[in-house]
């Protein structure tokens, strides 16, 4: 009886062991599925090799990313994975040594052979006797990560080549710009100087090729300040109508002159005042009706402007420039607005340019938030079709700003000491000749350097420096500086004129923030720097402004002296009336034309008319109304003194139409 009692017991334990045990695996298998579905899920790769490589365990993502089947991978060895089967061995190493690696880079491959770049953690796999039986790891993808690296890296780069591109072109405007500077220079004074009619006509030359090669290298600037993303547009109120209507006067006699029609179909609907860059529309509107002109030998070209929408303050215009020219190559229009690129290679030779133009149109469209296109049938003529968005003015801000006054009265001479700090003995030279020989009475002493420049002012007065930016030992903006903040007063406290031959958009700026007052920029012109020191001076409390000796104001009675046209028409009365004729005739056209372009601010016009009309100033024997004419055409070659040419073209319309009466009369008694 005992011995059936022990038996039941015994399989009453052993059942409840069998039960007991069978809760544990299942327990377990459940534990192992749920940590099995838990690494599947993971998105990186997980493995168990052996000692010798193969794979004895993996998740679902070490399918995936491989391209393997589940029996393909178990019949693979961890280095068949592997770019190069050598890459393994220093895993292996260090494994071995630390027990785990973190984070080691390597390139594997997939089964279709495609490579992929991987971050590799592994560790040993160890029994209970700490022998190594393999290992273990998790591999993650990191491909699109090093190819954003890779192009960011890429983009660094680009960023890196375009600000040395930006350096570069500061560096080569100094360089080129300097000698410039000289020439013209030169150019000027000798112009100053009595002169016969063959040597003028060389001076001029030289002038002209000096003033072509200073446009393209502002082109080229102009180009890059855009390309870098420094050009920086102005917002004032401005009339579209008026702007685009001066815009047409300005430039319809090039066209006259080719015999073409030039239209303008202007939108009654147009805003009448808008806010924004009215000079980078105009920049925008002549080089494309320049080109229309250029390109076109017979017909027409013709100017539409619409209103797309205004929503909220936002105006859209729509415009389009459409010639009946030579039209374009259709393999060419996709380029036509890349830099240094031309509709054909024998465009350059036989129209001109830098190919730089339409570039800068594009890039000026788009910074006035607009988009361009071209439509061109070779022999048909062409159609720049663009809109830019600008906002409507309201009743607060529709007001035009007002020019500034310029100065009416010319400084005959000035009772001053000037300190030039400038390296260049040319320029050295060029600049105190162009002050002297304008002002007798100024004193110029020079300094090479800034360190010397420092020297200079502590050992003596003076009432202004010319400081160049890009000096030896000591350039210009650290020696404004240490005057600025290291020197006593009053010699810390004087007017500071840069030169600088950088003519980027940021340098008027990085001359400003170094305390310097204001700047030229080289090639300098001698009347810009004439009246930049006077401007200075006169606001300078610490000069007496009696030192400034001023011409009394001249009347506009300069008389006929045909000396000249005798001389050079050797008393052949025939030629001078057809001369005479000419000049009367076509006197009075060009200053409402040079009027006209003035008004829009059309500065290639104004230089072009200015310089057109020099000769009959000189033919006539106007020698003081030649220099205003000069005058006129040396600020439009800089751009500058506005106001002052808008005065000096009331001046020599004056006097031109009140000697139209001694040309009648002088025809009139030679006939």
């Amino acid at each position: 009886m005992e011995d059936n009692l022990l038996i039941e017991k015994l399989r009453e334990l052993m059942a409840s062991d069998f039960i007991h045990r069978k809760s544990i695996e299942t327990e377990l298998y459940r534990s192992e599925e749920k940590y099995r579905l838990l690494v599947d899920q993971l998105g990186d790769a997980i493995y168990l090799s052996s000692t010798d490589g193969y794979f004895e365990g993996f998740n679902r993502a070490m399918n995936e990313l491989f391209g393997y089947s589940y029996q393909e991978l178990r019949q693979l060895r961890v280095q068949d994975i592997y770019a190069r089967e050598a890459d393994r061995t220093p895993l292996i190493q260090q494994l071995r040594e630390r027990g785990e690696v973190r984070d080691y880079e390597v390139k594997l491959k997939k089964k279709n052979g495609e490579f992929m770049d991987c971050l590799i953690t592994s560790s040993l796999r160890l029994d209970e006797e700490n022998r190594i039986i393999g290992y273990q790891g998790i591999i993650r993808d990191i491909t699109l990560r090093k190819k954003a690296m890779s192009l960011q890296q890429e983009k660094d780069l680009a960023e890196r080549a375009n600000r040395f591109k930006a350096e570069f072109l500061a560096n080569m405007s100094h360089e080129i710009r300097t000698p410039l500077n000289a020439i013209n220079g030169m150019v000027q004074l000798m112009q100053g100087t009595p002169l016969n009619p063959k040597q003028r006509e060389y001076m001029e030359a030289i002038s002209t090729s000096g003033e072509s090669l200073l446009h393209i290298i502002n082109e080229i600037l102009d180009f890059s300040k855009i390309e870098a993303g420094r050009m920086e547009l102005e917002k004032h109120p401005f009339s579209i109508r008026k702007n685009v209507e001066s815009l047409i006067a300005t430039i319809r006699f090039k066209a006259e002159e080719k015999g073409l029609d030039l239209v303008l179909d202007m939108a009654d609907d147009i805003p009448e005042t808008l806010l924004g860059d009215g000079l980078r529309l105009n920049q925008i509107l002549l080089n494309l009706v320049s080109n229309a002109i250029k390109f076109t030998a017979e017909g027409e070209v013709r100017v539409t402007t619409r209103l797309i929408d205004i929503i909220g303050a936002q105006a859209r215009i729509f415009f389009s420039v459409k010639d009946t020219g030579i039209g374009i190559e259709s393999e060419h229009l996709e380029t036509i607005f890349d830099s240094f690129t031309q509709a054909a290679t024998d465009t350059t030779r036989l129209y001109g340019g830098t190919g730089l133009g339409l570039a800068i149109v594009k890039k000026l469209v788009e910074i006035l938030n607009g988009a361009i296109m071209v439509k061109s049938k070779l022999g048909e003529g062409s159609e720049f079709i663009f809109e830019v968005e600008m906002e409507v003015a309201d009743a607060q801000n529709a007001t035009e700003a007002p020019e500034k006054e310029g100065r009416t009265l010319k400084v005959k001479d000035l009772e001053a000491r000037l300190l030039l700090a400038e390296d260049h003995p040319l320029n050295q030279l060029v600049t105190t000749e162009m002050l002297k020989g304008k002002w007798p009475s100024l004193e110029i002493e020079v300094a090479e350097n800034g360190k010397q420049a420092i020297a200079m002012l502590e050992d003596k007065h003076y009432d202004l420096v010319l400081m160049d930016v890009q000096m030896p030992e000591m350039d210009g903006h650290t020696a404004t500086r240490y005057i600025r903040s290291s020197m006593p007063a009053p010699t810390n406290e004087l007017p500071i004129l840069a030169f600088t031959a950088y003519a980027t958009s940021g340098e008027a700026e990085k001359c400003l923030q170094a305390g310097m007052n204001d700047y030229v920029s080289k090639p300098v012109m001698a009347h810009i720097l004439q009246d930049k020191i006077i401007d200075l001076l006169i606001a300078h409390p610490g000069f007496d402004n009696e030192r400034i000796i001023f011409e009394k104001e001249a009347s506009n009675t300069e008389q006929l002296n045909l000396n000249y046209l005798d001389a050079i028409t050797d008393d052949d009365n025939d030629l001078k009336t057809r001369m005479l004729g000419i000049m009367l005739d076509e006197t009075p056209i060009e200053l409402k034309r040079l009027e006209e372009q003035a008004a829009a601010a059309n500065w290639d016009g104004v230089r072009a008319t200015a310089h057109k009309m020099k000769s009959t100033m000189q033919f006539l024997g106007l020698n003081d109304t030649l220099d205003q004419v000069k005058f006129i055409e040396l600020s439009a070659r800089e751009k500058v003194n506005l106001p002052e040419v808008h005065e000096r073209i009331k001046k020599v319309t004056e006097v031109c139409n009140e000697v139209m009466e001694g040309i009648r009369l002088e025809i009139q008694r030679i006939k």
